[in-house]
């Protein structure tokens, strides 16, 4: 039985990690094999539709097991994964383009090394804030603490993750909805998370927020 446990959480491990690496190249429109402006159009109206539909499917049931009740499940890091994993692989294969070029800035090349340096301090981010715990892989939750960015901003993970959504040089119709939609998502989920962190940390939580801001240093 536990070997079954291992092999699923492992599974939803990978799984979960292909789909952050294929995210990049979706939003980017690069390396992928379908991204967010290609394909074949249709009507735009209805292609709004459907893609709203898709990033509910996405929010809605991902930011109810992000909830309290949810993690005191024994397997819940697990089931948390694979609904993660499949509802982002869904999105990326149902996804409708709406091409049409909201801004297009041929020299700015800037954008574009901005949003991949966003996408860096994302993983970066995940990376040294104890991997382990956070994919399931220990059940101990680490001692309360700060490396690196985390000195000065509480969610550098969600910084760079907005930065490399709007970053680009090009920006089309479709992206903007992803960009839109997602950065309501995560401020909201933030407001929770916040929540979720005083209540287990206490007032060293209380006293780190006065001096590192949530998404921008103080």
């Amino acid at each position: 039985m536990i070997l079954i446990r291992l092999a699923l959480h492992a599974f939803a491990y990978l799984w979960a990690l292909a789909t952050a690496a294929y995210l990049a190249g979706f939003v980017t429109n690069r390396y992928t094999f379908n991204s967010i402006d290609s394909g074949l159009q249709i009507p735009p109206r209805e292609a709004l539709v459907v893609d709203v539909v898709l990033l509910a499917l996405f929010a809605l049931p991902h930011s109810l097991l992000a909830r309290q009740w949810f993690k005191r499940l024994p397997s819940h890091k697990t089931i948390y994964l694979i609904l993660t994993a499949l509802t982002l692989t869904v999105l990326f294969f149902k996804w409708e383009p709406i091409p049409q070029s909201v801004w297009f800035l041929p020299n700015a090349w800037y954008l574009n090394a901005l949003g991949y340096a966003g996408w860096l301090l994302a993983l970066l981010s995940a990376a040294i804030m104890n991997h382990a715990y956070t994919f399931g892989w220990t059940r101990t939750p680490p001692p309360f603490h700060t490396p690196g960015p985390y000195a000065r901003i509480r969610h550098p993970q969600m910084l760079g993750i907005l930065i490399a959504f709007w970053c680009t040089a090009d920006m089309t119709q479709g992206r903007l909805l992803f960009a839109a939609v997602m950065t309501v998502y995560i401020l909201v989920a933030l407001r929770w998370e916040e929540r979720d962190l005083i209540r287990h940390h206490g007032e060293a939580y209380l006293q780190y927020r006065r001096r590192a801001g949530l998404l921008f240093p103080r």
